[in-house]
């Protein structure tokens, strides 16, 4: 009845040995037991979380940034490296830190440690600081004797992931800001400016230029229903939010079909790619079975629709298949990445070789942000004198036809 009363229950999502989406539960003591379970009957998956009936996280840990943690990381692993005690780091940490959520966090992974707990399963109770992945290379690295090697390795890890993600940031971030100001600019002067001009057209009684008019029309349109029109984008926002929040089948498929767009699309699929691959070559590296690293490294992707083909992969392995053939028969995979990992299989230096395709596409969207910036500013500063010279154009015609009939 004890052990019973340990057990917890945990939620998968994944595919079964014939590739149907299969979705379930499983009762076991612990993440690792229950992943145990679930491959014995046959599923591979990228998605299995401890049913919660409460909130796990302090309101304080919101205010931990990634950054930060890849820092404290990098504070434990020199620390440790130089030959101070576990929890003596903790304490040279605190001492440090200015920030108070940092010295909370740091100071119950010290009373926690030190009431006789490990590093990994104190770290595994803030899950929404440290994730699975963490974890487990944390875990491995107390087994090994080798902490403050796992340390160096995943503070590395999330410093490259943190810079991947703020390229990527940089590339949609940019265009959309410039369309929203251009929007702001557009619908100011269609509220503002141009009914001051239409009053004063007016009084000279002449005929409008069709453009105009047209001109015209639209700015009273948008005067009419300028506050609908805006409560219908908060709700769109909000809807969005919602969805992306409560619908796994919305995100997946907005994961899918954002990598069809122009230019963009295929920052995104490289960015995911290269985000693959380095989680997979981080947990080769720290020893991690071949099967549990391709766990994941699904998740870490960060694009639901490259995870179910990472855990095609899975399965596919899981069933004897060679890492490479699996991706060769994904149209998916870059050539370059199955080819790195066929040479890595062979060669019997797997990790290396994923580790040369991880950097390999890390340069790529850093190229491929650079070279978009570089195309999409001149095309934007063009649409934006466009339309905002087409309203003044449109405002300044009556006044040109009626300077030349002077």
């Amino acid at each position: 009845m004890a052990n019973d009363k340990q057990l917890k229950v945990y939620l998968y999502r994944g595919k079964n040995r014939s590739g149907k989406k299969v979705t379930g539960s499983v009762n076991a003591t612990n993440l690792d037991a229950a992943k145990g379970l679930i491959r014995q009957l046959g599923v591979a998956t990228n998605n299995v979380k401890k049913k919660s009936t409460t909130l796990t996280f302090s309101p304080t840990e919101k205010k931990i940034k990634p950054a930060e943690i890849a820092v404290l990381s990098r504070q434990l692993a020199t620390m440790i490296r130089a030959g101070l005690p576990l929890i003596k780091a903790f304490e040279v940490a605190a001492e440090s830190t200015t920030k108070a959520p940092i010295k909370e966090l740091v100071m119950s992974l010290h009373v926690d440690v030190s009431s006789g707990g490990t590093f990994s399963e104190a770290l595994a109770k803030h899950p929404t600081l440290f994730d699975e992945l963490y974890c487990n290379l944390i875990a491995a690295g107390e087994l090994s004797g080798t902490l403050d090697i796992m340390l160096e390795r995943v503070s590395t890890f999330q410093e490259k992931a943190l810079l991947l993600k703020a390229k990527i940031k940089k590339a949609l971030t940019y265009p959309i800001s410039v369309l929203v100001i251009a929007g702001v600019v557009t619908a100011v002067m269609l509220i503002k400016v141009v009914p001051s001009f239409q009053q004063s057209f007016a009084s000279f009684g002449a005929e409008l230029p069709a453009f105009t008019l047209a001109v015209i029309a639209l700015s009273e349109i948008v005067q009419d229903s300028w506050l609908w029109m805006l409560g219908l984008m908060v709700a769109a926002v909000v809807a969005f939010k919602q969805a992306t929040a409560r619908s796994e089948v919305f995100v997946y498929l907005l994961n899918r079909y954002s990598l069809k767009v122009p230019v963009v699309g295929n920052i995104i699929f490289l960015g995911a790619i290269a985000r693959f691959a380095r989680t997979l070559s981080t947990t080769f590296a720290s020893g991690i079975p071949m099967i549990n690293a391709l766990e994941a490294s699904a998740g870490a992707a960060g694009n639901l629709y490259i995870a179910d083909a990472v855990t095609d992969l899975t399965l596919a392995v899981t069933q004897g298949t060679q890492l490479n053939v699996a991706m060769a028969k994904n149209s998916l995979f870059p050539p370059l990445l199955t080819q790195l990992t066929k040479v890595g299989e062979e060669a019997g230096d797997l990790e290396s070789m994923i580790d040369k395709a991880a950097e390999t596409y890390e340069n790529e969207v850093n190229d491929a942000v650079d070279n978009m910036t570089t195309l999409i500013e001149p095309i934007i500063m063009s649409f934006l004198a466009v339309v905002v010279g087409g309203l003044m154009i449109a405002m300044y015609l009556p006044i040109f036809a009626i300077g030349s009939a002077i």
